[in-house]
């Protein structure tokens, strides 16, 4: 636990700089996030057998994330016809699982380059710096509470197939710790919505925070291993600190952009 917090502590600071200062290094953060993360699905997708091409979902991942830069331009139709169309030949000169190669490429690529991307592309909106913060600290209470009320008041498995650890009563702390930061960061950000929509909006963050962090476990249970990576001590690769991020930034942008709240 202690190797946990000191480690935690010592990676806020590089992460939350750039995400501050945003522009070119808020997308060189998402730029190294997205190969960080990339490299370790790709591990995990090679020992399950299903032979990737690292080398072409990489950059094609990078490139999607990066589209994040310019949202209303065509970048990112481009970028995914492109990838598309390189993957599906490679995988023509693939004697052994073609269709694995291109299957497990793509979809490391598209999900976790779309998913950072428009976390780059909520930085740059006018208000975004408030809105980021709103859904990364919103997803980091969620996963503090709900490890300790599972610590303490953990009896009811929730998942046991894909997580034997997480309890029903750790993940409904998880969620009222969602509805009360997102609440309290009403008052304390500059963010046009009443508290109870904070609260509301923050629940629903809490619900696909879990989910985010159950679907990087489904691939990691078929596959067996415990984590996917080893880049954070006590915490596991970049790739399980981002699980739930990948699905909570993703719908604050779509909700700030569907309500005009820029």
């Amino acid at each position: 636990m202690s190797t946990r917090i000191i480690v935690g502590l010592i990676a806020l600071p590089f992460v939350l700089a750039p995400i501050w200062f945003g522009g070119v290094w808020c997308a060189l953060l998402v730029a190294v996030a997205a190969l960080a993360a990339g490299y370790e699905f790709y591990g995990m997708m090679e020992q399950g057998d299903y032979h990737p091409a690292p080398w072409l979902g990489l950059p094609w991942m990078v490139a999607i994330a990066l589209a994040g830069w310019w949202p209303a331009m065509p970048w990112l139709s481009t970028i995914l016809m492109v990838g598309s169309i390189l993957t599906l030949v490679y995988a023509l000169f693939q004697i052994e699982k073609p269709a694995s190669t291109w299957m497990s490429t793509s979809v490391g690529a598209i999900y976790i380059g779309l998913m950072l991307g428009q976390g780059l592309a909520l930085r740059l909106l006018p208000s975004g710096l408030w809105w980021l913060l709103f859904g990364m600290l919103v997803t980091w209470v969620n996963d503090i509470a709900a490890y300790f009320t599972g610590s303490t008041l953990g009896r009811h498995k929730l998942w046991p197939r894909l997580s034997p650890k997480k309890s029903w009563e750790g993940t409904v702390g998880g969620w009222i710790g969602s509805a009360l930061i997102g609440g309290l960061l009403t008052l304390v950000l500059p963010l046009p919505i009443p508290v109870v929509f904070g609260a509301g909006l923050g629940f629903a963050c809490g619900i696909l925070a879990l989910f985010g962090d159950l679907s990087i476990s489904m691939l990691k249970r078929q596959i067996g291993v415990k984590d996917t990576g080893t880049f954070f001590p006590g915490h596991g690769g970049v790739l399980d600190r981002l699980d739930s991020l990948l699905f909570v930034l993703p719908f604050v942008y779509q909700v700030v952009l569907f309500l005009h709240l820029v």
